[in-house]
């Protein structure tokens, strides 16, 4: 039976669990119910004061409606979509019957480069698909030619982590800007480029000058685009399930408001994790957060220098979300799809996010790498503004009059940091990847970022609260 509440305030020793997990995001919630469905007795310590880490919704009031979450749109603030190949995050819905359905991609995209604007049947982030756009021809061509080159060297690569594989130091010490630089020649090729790098999750995002091209190509060859990981949206958004996992464990099992602030290896016991409340005995403990904020954690004995290299290097992407929800989705009425990207100054990518049983059409619209500084450091008004002024530019001017408006800060988020992901500056992999996922004694690591098949999604962080659960139950039999 676990200490009383006014011994764990004083600092006292809690009683011994065979697991600590830290950090309740979808990955440690996922392995703290592995191992509690092992027999094993867990505790789950979140530093927030809810569970979920980058999975989270809420329910979005419209201006003049009625109250009550039936007649008002959900929206999630973090991650919102799965595809086909995700098959341990479906085997989750599946288990909590969460009902998903096809994310809304009839009509034309929009393109805005330049001056330019153009609708067309298809849609381009990693790989194309159906009618390309309206550019001049030898613009797509140089696209087209640089992405058969990119796609060559992806497919060279091994499955899982590619640090060992002959060619990664040179990969490796290349950004991807340098790539672009190389093998592109027109404005719109390189743009197409740099766009996919910040547009999708495993690349943090990241700005092509600061990111490996190891560890771009390693993203492409683990979670490729062409498997379409947006196929399907979620009633009721994917922030419900943290709830529902949290749920599962019990009451005494998740404790939040608790940041950890060290996980000591040393004395009577085999572990110890250590908070400003409590002390946690335990067998064997995972930390089940993106490596930049296990850089927070003291450990005792200290972690090994790759280790600690790759925490402090292994950066956080900068992005915000915003969510505009509007009384229908008119776009559609226009023959739109509520999908559009471009050059434009805040908001490169919106998609649509309607549901369509709740009759409201919700656009999701990213900021993201320089664009998200230059955004974050504007007044309240002008940054709703700089929005909604880049979605008229898309979708046309009745986007600027929403009934709602919802901004997620994540880099601002203090447990998180971030969003999508982490990502790998040049020469990280090749110096520190091994750190990745070797256990420091008996403490074990998870999250998307740790995953070898779709790192920086929901399927990702499922895979890896799995695996480390798995790892951590054969090092105590």
């Amino acid at each position: 039976m676990a200490s009383s509440q006014a011994e764990l305030r004083n600092g006292t020793l809690a009683d011994p669990v065979d697991v600590v997990v830290v950090g309740a995001g979808l990955s440690g919630l996922v392995a703290a119910r592995c191992l509690q469905q092992a027999a094993c007795s867990v505790r789950l310590i979140e530093a927030a004061e809810q569970p979920g880490g980058r999975m989270r919704g809420a329910w979005l009031p419209l201006a003049g409606g009625a109250e009550g979450p039936g007649l008002m749109p959900w929206i999630d603030l973090g991650g919102q979509w799965v595809g086909p190949s995700q098959t341990r995050m479906l085997a989750l819905l599946e288990r909590h019957r969460i009902r998903r359905f096809a994310s809304p991609h009839s009509g034309d995209t929009v393109l805005v480069f330049g001056e330019q604007r153009c609708r067309f049947s298809g849609f381009f982030q990693g790989f194309p698909e159906g009618q390309p756009p309206a550019v001049p021809e030898a613009d797509w061509a140089d696209a087209m030619a640089a992405l058969e080159q990119f796609q060559a060297l992806v497919a060279q690569l091994p499955e899982g982590h590619p640090h060992h594989h002959p060619a990664a130091a040179a990969l490796d010490r290349l950004s991807f800007q340098d790539w672009i630089d190389a093998h592109t020649h027109t404005p719109f090729a390189a743009w197409y480029f740099a766009y996919f790098c910040r547009a999708v999750g495993f690349l943090g995002p990241a700005e092509p000058e600061q990111v490996s091209l190891l560890h771009v190509l390693w993203g492409q060859r683990t979670a490729p685009q062409g498997e379409h990981p947006e196929e399907w949206l979620l009633h009721g958004g994917a922030g419900q399930l943290p709830a529902l996992l949290a749920a599962e464990l019990g009451e005494s099992v998740l404790q939040l408001g608790e940041p950890v602030r060290g996980v000591e290896q040393k004395g009577p016991h085999p572990v110890v994790v250590r908070t400003d409340r409590a002390r946690y005995p335990c067998r064997a403990v995972i930390v089940a957060m993106p490596p930049a904020m296990a850089a927070r954690l003291q450990f005792t004995p200290e972690l090994p220098g790759d280790r600690k290299q790759l925490q402090a290097e292994m950066a956080m992407g900068a992005c915000a979300k915003v969510l505009v929800a509007y009384a229908s989705p008119w776009w559609q009425e226009q023959g739109l799809a509520g999908i559009a990207i471009g050059d434009r100054p805040s908001v490169e990518l919106c998609a649509d996010s309607s549901d369509p049983e709740s009759g409201c059409g919700v656009l999701a619209a990213f900021v993201a790498g320089h664009r998200y500084h230059r955004w974050a450091a504007l007044a309240e008004a002008e940054r709703r503004q700089a929005v909604l002024a880049d979605l008229a530019a898309y979708l046309g001017p009745q986007a600027r009059a929403p009934l709602a408006y919802r901004e997620k800060d994540w880099p601002a988020e203090p447990h998180v940091g971030g969003a999508y992901a982490g990502w790998m500056p040049p020469g990280l992999w090749t110096s520190c990847g091994d750190a990745l996922r070797r256990p420091h004694g008996r403490v074990f690591w998870a999250g998307t970022e740790v995953a070898e098949r779709w790192p920086g999604f929901f399927e990702g962080a499922v895979r890896s609260g799995e695996e480390a659960a798995a790892s951590v139950l054969v090092e105590l039999c």
